[in-house]
Protein backbone atom coordinates (compact mmCIF):
# COMPACT_ATOMS: atom_id res chain seq x y z
CA UNK A 1 0.00 0.00 0.00
CA UNK A 2 1.87 3.43 -0.92
CA UNK A 3 0.45 6.76 -1.01
CA UNK A 4 1.93 10.38 -1.56
CA UNK A 5 0.63 13.21 0.29
CA UNK A 6 2.42 16.37 -1.09
CA UNK A 7 2.63 19.67 0.70
CA UNK A 8 3.83 23.11 -0.71
CA UNK A 9 3.48 26.41 1.51
CA UNK A 10 4.75 29.98 1.17
CA UNK A 11 6.82 29.45 4.02
CA UNK A 12 8.43 25.90 3.31
CA UNK A 13 8.44 22.10 1.10
CA UNK A 14 7.34 19.18 2.15
CA UNK A 15 6.12 15.71 1.12
CA UNK A 16 4.46 12.68 3.10
CA UNK A 17 4.57 9.40 1.54
CA UNK A 18 3.27 6.21 3.66
CA UNK A 19 6.45 3.55 3.11
CA UNK A 20 4.39 0.56 5.04
CA UNK A 21 0.83 -0.19 5.87
CA UNK A 22 -1.47 -3.04 7.58
CA UNK A 23 -4.24 -3.44 9.26
CA UNK A 24 -2.82 -2.39 12.25
CA UNK A 25 0.68 -0.73 11.48
CA UNK A 26 1.70 2.32 9.06
CA UNK A 27 5.23 3.73 8.60
CA UNK A 28 5.73 7.35 7.16
CA UNK A 29 8.52 8.80 5.84
CA UNK A 30 8.68 12.99 5.31
CA UNK A 31 11.01 15.28 4.15
CA UNK A 32 10.87 18.77 5.09
CA UNK A 33 13.43 21.63 3.74
CA UNK A 34 14.79 23.16 7.42
CA UNK A 35 14.35 27.28 6.82
CA UNK A 36 17.00 28.37 9.14
CA UNK A 37 19.49 26.19 7.41
CA UNK A 38 19.06 26.39 3.65
CA UNK A 39 20.22 23.38 1.88
CA UNK A 40 19.36 20.93 4.75
CA UNK A 41 16.16 18.82 5.01
CA UNK A 42 14.87 16.95 7.49
CA UNK A 43 14.09 13.41 6.65
CA UNK A 44 11.87 11.41 9.00
CA UNK A 45 10.46 8.29 9.58
CA UNK A 46 7.48 7.99 11.54
CA UNK A 47 5.21 4.61 12.76
CA UNK A 48 1.60 4.40 13.66
CA UNK A 49 0.21 1.80 15.61
CA UNK A 50 -3.59 1.49 15.27
CA UNK A 51 -4.29 -1.31 17.58
CA UNK A 52 -2.39 1.26 20.40
CA UNK A 53 -3.77 2.89 23.06
CA UNK A 54 -3.69 6.21 21.19
CA UNK A 55 -4.38 5.38 17.06
CA UNK A 56 -3.41 8.50 16.25
CA UNK A 57 -0.26 8.58 18.05
CA UNK A 58 2.91 8.83 15.34
CA UNK A 59 6.10 7.76 17.04
CA UNK A 60 9.52 9.31 15.57
CA UNK A 61 11.75 5.88 14.66
CA UNK A 62 14.30 7.58 12.73
CA UNK A 63 15.22 11.50 11.84
CA UNK A 64 18.13 13.05 10.27
CA UNK A 65 19.00 16.47 8.91
CA UNK A 66 20.95 15.52 5.34
CA UNK A 67 22.53 18.39 3.31
CA UNK A 68 20.16 18.74 -0.21
CA UNK A 69 22.72 17.65 -2.21
CA UNK A 70 23.21 14.13 -0.39
CA UNK A 71 19.44 13.66 -1.04
CA UNK A 72 20.14 13.96 -4.33
CA UNK A 73 22.75 11.11 -4.39
CA UNK A 74 20.32 9.36 -2.50
CA UNK A 75 17.39 10.08 -5.28
CA UNK A 76 20.77 8.74 -7.99
CA UNK A 77 20.98 5.84 -6.05
CA UNK A 78 17.64 4.61 -5.36
CA UNK A 79 16.87 5.32 -9.48
CA UNK A 80 20.06 2.96 -9.71
CA UNK A 81 18.75 -0.04 -7.93
CA UNK A 82 15.37 0.34 -8.90
CA UNK A 83 16.62 0.12 -12.75
CA UNK A 84 19.14 -2.79 -11.82
CA UNK A 85 16.43 -4.86 -9.76
CA UNK A 86 13.80 -7.35 -10.73
CA UNK A 87 11.35 -6.67 -8.01
CA UNK A 88 8.70 -4.94 -8.92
Amino acid sequence: MSAVITSKTATNNAIECVLSASDSYIEILSIQAIEAQPGLVEVVIKTQFLNAKNPAEKRVKFRACIERSRLIELQQGISQFLEGSCVH
